[in-house]
């Protein structure tokens, strides 16, 4: 069994969260961990854009939103109430048949976790093609929950070491939503919790933790939120805008 850390944020500064995540990354490159799992959510409403899109304009220009660099790829993603999260992971053994397969890897391991909580998830998607709305499409190792997206996943390779992003929407704004994407971007996708209302996170992440346990060999130590605070504040350390041919990036969220 191989034990990786466990980081449970809760609601963080939103515009932290993605430099959090590249902190964690680096600190794998650097060996300091076998593997990391973070989850967190969003203390106020933040977008985040794909690391190749080129620019992202508020639909509603009386809208002030923080608009954030993801290191992965992908399309633009509304943060209000989520369940977010970043893998960092060695990319050999159950992550070494490629970039699909990884990213299936990772939503078999949400889907049996969320199936534990009573909810029938499928992975279900047809799309590859890039979209500038992360939720307006979904490719054929993304999660639905009764006929809609529920989870977005994007991947980053370096170093011989993988970042996952993945975000799980629990309660959608519809009028926020619109405001930031517009009438015909908006992907009117609901949550979990506007699909499920008793849906217990504390559950879901005890099922999760069994779940990476089970089909991948993974056990957890749990750390503190401020593990990798000295990280975060190293703005240097994890050059998001750095152009780097060695890098792969899947752009399917």
């Amino acid at each position: 069994m191989t034990q990786w850390h466990l980081v449970l944020d809760g609601r963080c500064p939103s515009k932290r969260n993605m430099t959090r995540d590249a902190a964690l990354f680096q600190s794998l490159i650097e060996k300091k961990h076998q593997g990391i799992l973070r989850i967190y959510n969003w203390e106020e409403p933040a977008v985040t854009v794909g690391y190749h899109q080129k620019s992202f304009t508020l639909s509603d220009p009386n809208l002030t939103l923080p608009i954030l660099k993801r290191p992965t790829g992908g399309g633009a993603v509304l943060h209000v109430d989520d369940i977010t999260f970043s893998i960092c992971a060695p990319s050999r053994g159950p992550f070494s048949r490629g970039i699909i397969d990884a990213c299936g890897t990772i939503s078999k391991i949400f889907a049996r976790a969320l199936r534990s909580c009573g909810l029938e998830v499928e992975m279900k998607g047809e799309n590859t093609a890039f979209s500038d709305v992360c939720f307006m499409r979904s490719t054929p190792v993304e999660l639905h929950l009764m006929g809609s997206k529920i989870l977005g996943l994007a991947l980053l390779r370096r170093s011989g070491c993988i970042l996952f992003q993945g975000v799980m929407p629990l309660r959608v704004d519809r009028d926020l939503s619109t405001r930031v994407f517009g009438d015909g971007n908006d992907p009117g996708t609901p949550g979990i919790c506007d699909r499920a209302p008793d849906f217990s996170q504390d559950e879901f992440v005890g099922f999760l933790l069994d779940s990476f346990s089970s089909q991948i060999g993974v056990s957890f130590l749990e750390g503190s939120h401020d593990d990798h605070e000295h990280d975060e504040g190293d703005e240097g350390k994890v050059d998001l805008r750095r152009h780097d041919p060695g890098n792969e990036r899947l752009t399917d969220q």
